[in-house]
């Protein structure tokens, strides 16, 4: 076994060579995967099921097809795990929740499939919060996995796609699928220190993914690096390769004071930073006036998920006699108790914000934000009133694309974020923007390392 994967994996470009030159095998990566899990699983807690077994035979089968010339692609014989709102058939999707303990798919998801297609290895699925409501990463019933970055405190890992982010973080894979509905993709990308892209609704399919809000939730990626996410951003959606132009004459739109306020002192500094860099390398900057304040973009989209999340779990939440995470549970009932009236009339107010906002945004090629507020919280200090979504939902209430990047860390030596966004369907120019500025900066080659 390669000394290279002691520490975690390489970026994948890298592993596709050493795949198709004979240096490693799938099989090599697989069980680098596997050693991994079973050396850290047992308190870092990403992973509910673990396929061993079903992923080195899955490993070997991509290893003779490579041999017989038939290659699938960049992502063939990468190992991946999948957060557990994704339908794998045979497998219990619980969506975070014991009450979906026998809910075995019969079929795979959209996202699945296109990582079986494209030659990925499934090693397991991740830990979520219950029905993918949450920004924190709790989970009452099923536990809620630890921050590596918080050494000997546990700390909040981010939410719902807690699982996926720390076996990222952890080096247990390179490659993770997660879901973001108002931020939960790029808030645990941010708190784990990884790369997480929150691609245009439709762009990664939701089918055969538990609902939560079938306007907002989105499937994304996490990865090391926005190189990674942007290898497997097109592999998945059949696009072509994106090719980096740099930061020379990007238009970036960025925050004025009133928009930073409550932003912990040390992710403000580096906010700052990241604009320096920005402008070192030749993006023409300039504040962006957005409608409204992201306070109310929060109420708007809270008045769209909620109900939508309680047509399909309120019931069950408004029985006392299931289990339910104690966080989750009083939303939903919330949820339910949200009219009709303010229903609809959160969705004009979203469509009006689309269309002024498009408009701002023609002047941009992206605008920058912080991804959270603050580094990671410890778990038992968690407000579950005050969830870190700030800067995040918007994203989502707007339709935009959105990735969450590494921007250095605090004097706890916790990472911080940068949450890059774009127009609505301008993925490309997004990771563009997202590898170039990777280029320009070093934070995202600090790793965690046991």
């Amino acid at each position: 076994m390669s000394a290279v994967f002691e520490d975690g994996f390489p970026g994948m470009a890298e592993m596709g060579t050493q795949l198709r030159d004979g240096s490693c095998t799938s099989v090599d990566l697989v069980r680098a995967s596997l050693a991994r899990i079973a050396r850290l699983d047992g308190e870092l807690h990403a992973f509910i099921s673990v396929f061993e077994s079903e992923a080195l035979l899955a490993a070997e089968a991509a290893d003779k097809l490579l041999a017989g010339g038939f290659d699938l692609g960049p992502l063939h014989g990468i190992p991946v795990a999948i957060k557990d709102n994704v339908d794998l058939v045979g497998r219990a999707t619980t969506a975070g929740s014991p009450l979906l303990a026998d809910n075995i798919a019969t079929e795979n998801a959209w996202i699945a499939k296109r990582l079986l297609a494209n030659g990925a290895v499934i090693v397991g699925k991740t830990h979520m919060v219950q029905f993918a409501l949450g920004a924190w990463g709790t989970n009452d019933q099923m536990g809620a996995p630890r921050n590596p970055w918080g050494r000997d405190v546990h700390r909040a890992p981010g939410g719902s796609s807690s699982g996926s982010a720390v076996a990222v973080a952890a080096g247990m894979v390179p490659l993770s699928i997660g879901t973001d509905t108002g931020g939960s993709v790029r808030m645990p990308a941010s708190f784990c220190g990884i790369t997480g892209l929150k691609p245009t609704v439709g762009k990664l399919s939701t089918e055969g993914v538990v609902p939560l809000s079938t306007t907002l939730d989105s499937v994304g990626l996490f990865t090391r690096t926005a190189a990674d996410a942007s290898l497997a951003y097109t592999a998945l959606t059949g696009e072509a390769p994106i090719a980096e132009t740099g930061l020379k004459g990007k238009r970036i739109g960025y925050l004025g004071e009133a928009d930073l306020q409550g932003v912990q002192p040390e992710v403000l500094a580096a906010y700052h930073a990241a604009l320096d860099v920005l402008r070192a390398g030749g993006a023409q900057l300039e504040t962006i006036a957005l409608t409204g304040s992201f306070d109310s973009f929060a109420d708007i989209a809270a008045a769209i998920m909620l109900p939508e999340g309680a047509s399909f779990w309120g019931a069950r939440a408004a029985d006392a006699s299931l289990p339910m995470d104690s966080a989750v549970r009083p939303r939903l009932i919330g949820g339910g108790g949200i009219s009709a009236v303010r229903y609809y009339e959160a969705l004009r107010q979203r469509d009006a914000l689309k269309r002024e906002i498009g408009t701002v945004l023609e002047r941009f090629d992206a605008f920058v934000t912080p991804a959270t507020p603050h580094t990671a919280t410890p778990i038992a200090e968690v407000d579950h009133g005050k969830p870190p979504v700030k800067y995040t939902r918007a994203v989502n209430l707007l339709d935009l694309c959105g990735v969450s990047v590494q921007l250095g860390f605090d004097r706890q030596q916790l990472p911080i974020g940068l949450q890059i966004a774009a127009a609505e369907g301008h993925d490309r120019q997004l990771m563009d923007i997202a590898c170039a500025f990777q280029s320009a900066t070093a934070w995202h080659g600090e790793c965690w390392r046991p």
